[in-house]
């Protein structure tokens, strides 16, 4: 038997919401497992990588001690369009996957929730991997457990997805983050985290731009990142773009247009012009289903 897992991209932070809100997309990457005698055959993702230190080798291993399945061998194969370390969560499509094609084989792929706290341990935080577990707009809080909900969003958006030609890890973008924030910054990071979850639940397209604002982390980040003040500013003075952020750690930044602006893509290309030289351009919707889970 293979058991065959589908996990969506995801975008986190959405400016304000640091290590709290994230969105699952409509780019995907499969992964298929399967148990065999003996040995670990890895294929389809970089040979560096197919090893015992692969991420969703390592994600099976704790989900397989998680739900109580014992194995001696495993193949794993891996595809799909999920760029790595572009700040559309590769990681956490890999985390994901381990889990669940573990608990699959004990007949518990859709236990999201106990895979959520598991996913979240790996990784350190719940914004990149909770909305590729639940699919849509996710917040989370972490105490002594991991608690999200799925926040509806009341109008059809378009994410237009800017990814550059260069890679951007996420332990060198945190390193460059404030230790301590003013009281001036921890508020307006409030505030716009509010403004932008309200004004997404009610259709209030007018207050995203300014909900989309952070002074937590795209500022620090968006010095590793050559021409991004320069590609916000421009997408900023857009009437029709509703907002922009940078998507996670980065380098990867997200545009969000409204459904029938059906000339965004084009528009957005024409405004930043040779800003976008190499770089993929990317019109996505929001995935509302999380991973998919199939045997085979």
């Amino acid at each position: 038997m293979k058991v065959k897992v589908k996990v969506p991209a995801t975008s986190a932070n959405l400016g304000p919401g640091f290590d709290v809100a994230g969105l699952a997309l409509t780019l995907y990457n499969t992964f298929t497992f399967e148990i065999i005698e003996s040995g670990l055959n890895i294929t389809g993702c970089p040979k560096q990588f197919c090893n015992e230190e692969n991420m969703t080798y390592q994600a099976f291993v704790a989900g397989a001690k998680a739900c109580g399945l014992e194995f001696s061998g495993l193949s794993i194969e891996c595809g799909g369009d999920v760029p790595y370390t572009r700040g559309l969560g590769s990681s956490s499509t890999c985390i994901v996957a381990g889990l669940v094609g573990a608990f699959a084989f004990k007949d518990q792929g859709e236990d999201r929730q106990t895979i959520l706290e598991l996913a979240t341990q790996i990784e350190g935080h719940p914004d990149n991997v909770a909305p590729a577990i639940f699919g849509g707009l996710t917040v989370s809080v972490m105490t002594d457990k991991v608690t999200t909900l799925n926040i509806p969003v009341k109008h059809d958006y378009r994410f237009v997805t800017l990814i550059p030609p260069f890679t951007l890890s996420t332990e060198k973008s945190r390193s460059v983050l404030p230790q301590q924030l003013s009281r001036a910054d921890a508020i307006a990071n409030v505030s716009h985290l509010a403004l932008m979850v309200a004004s997404l639940i009610n259709g209030h397209d007018e207050g995203l731009k300014i909900g989309f604002g952070d002074r937590l982390h795209q500022p620090y980040r968006g010095k590793l990142i050559p021409g991004f003040e320069e590609i916000m500013a421009i997408l900023g003075k857009d009437k029709d773009v509703l907002g922009c952020y940078l998507s996670g750690a980065g380098p990867t930044i997200m545009a969000l247009i409204k459904a029938e602006d059906t000339k965004g893509v084009v528009r957005i290309k024409e405004e930043l012009g040779h800003l976008l030289d190499g770089w993929q351009v990317e019109k996505l919707e929001l995935d509302m289903r999380g991973y998919t889970c199939d045997y085979e």
